[in-house]
């Protein structure tokens, strides 16, 4: 079965949507592009880009049981989170555990964020509060207003509860650094923050870990030069995804070889064959898993390191250690290099 797809599926299966694709829909000059759905992912887990003009602005909520996991791709972001006010950009992430208040402004003229949801139980709140729309870019001028009532339809449908209270802009810091607190907590990282782990030439950041998630997922970003496809291989328990957010890299998945650029999304459920090499001098691909198990594995194979940007020489790759705990990890090696089966 082939991969590639021009919409967004219906039933869980791997997939790659390409930079614009997924379900749109507007509301005032915002889009929103379910690129993951609770349909197309077995109801694992959810991801929507967000893209809109400065000013948009969407309402104080929160959600009783799902995570949230959002990055800046584009612009700027205020955000309010749990009473603090922040004023993000691109590479900044944000995290946000179950029962936490929070709202966003758009404070760039052409701002974009990707938020991940697990489980996945909040998408179809925008097929209410918003119409569906064929345009990839956001409207110059606004389309509809979200009224009381779809606030109250979106409440009933998905994981979400809207909040009274006022929320006062313009009061927003500039985030820089950010501490992990090593729970199940709210948080602000400035890009480029995380765990850093360095696994030759490849630096991975880890944003949410399993203690942030309770086991629920963890997220990582990946940065690296132009390199060697890795092994090639399959996980048996949990899922895998590539956003590619710089840079160009190619995926292969059941065997047929992809080609990511910015914006692309691949969805890899537990049982796909896959691999992946970097292509450009900088490439950033950010990743969700769920469940969070495989965090092991990037704490392994990497080093703690103390810099921002990947060595001009790589470091080792202790594929040594990985393979001492293998029948600990949920990780089934098939060839060395996706290109070994050409």
């Amino acid at each position: 079965m082939t991969v590639v797809c021009t919409r967004l599926p219906q039933e869980m299966r791997p997939y790659l949507l390409r930079a614009g694709e997924g379900e749109r829909y507007v509301f005032g000059r915002q889009v929103a592009s379910v690129m993951a759905s609770s349909q197309s992912t077995g109801g694992v887990f959810e991801m929507v880009v967000l893209s809109g003009g400065k000013g948009e602005e969407f309402p104080l909520h929160r959600h009783a049981k799902s995570y949230e996991s959002v990055i800046v791709l584009e612009g700027k972001l205020e955000f309010l989170l749990n009473g603090t006010y922040h004023l993000l950009t691109a590479g900044d992430y944000v995290h946000i555990p179950p029962g936490t208040p929070h709202a966003y402004r758009m404070a760039g003229h052409r701002t974009k964020l990707a938020s991940y949801t697990v489980p996945g139980s909040i998408s179809a709140m925008y097929s209410i509060l918003g119409t569906p729309y064929a345009p990839v870019e956001h409207p110059a001028k606004p389309v509809g207003a979200i009224t009381a009532e779809q606030l109250e339809q979106a409440s009933a449908a998905a994981d979400i509860e809207f909040l009274a209270g006022p929320v006062l802009w313009g009061a927003s810091s500039v985030v820089e650094g950010g501490v992990n607190p090593g729970a199940a907590a709210p948080y602000v990282l400035e890009s480029g923050e995380g765990d850093r782990l360095l696994t030759a030439d490849q630096l991975h950041s880890i944003l949410a870990s399993q203690k942030n998630t309770d086991g629920e997922y963890i997220f990582v970003s990946s940065i690296g030069p132009k390199g060697d496809p890795i092994v090639e291989h399959y996980h048996e328990h949990h899922t895998e995804t590539f956003f590619c957010t710089k840079g160009e890299m190619t995926m292969w998945a059941n065997g047929e070889e992809i080609r990511l650029q910015p914006g692309d999304f691949l969805h890899v459920p537990a049982g796909t064959l896959h691999s992946y090499r970097l292509n450009a001098d900088y490439t950033q691909v950010v990743g969700l898993l769920v469940s969070g198990l495989f965090e092991p594995f990037f704490r392994t194979l990497g080093d703690p390191y103390e810099d921002h940007i990947f060595p001009s020489e790589p470091g080792p790759l202790r594929m040594d250690r990985v393979l001492s705990i293998i029948h600990e990890l949920d990780l089934k090696v098939v060839a060395k290099s996706p290109l070994d089966r050409k």
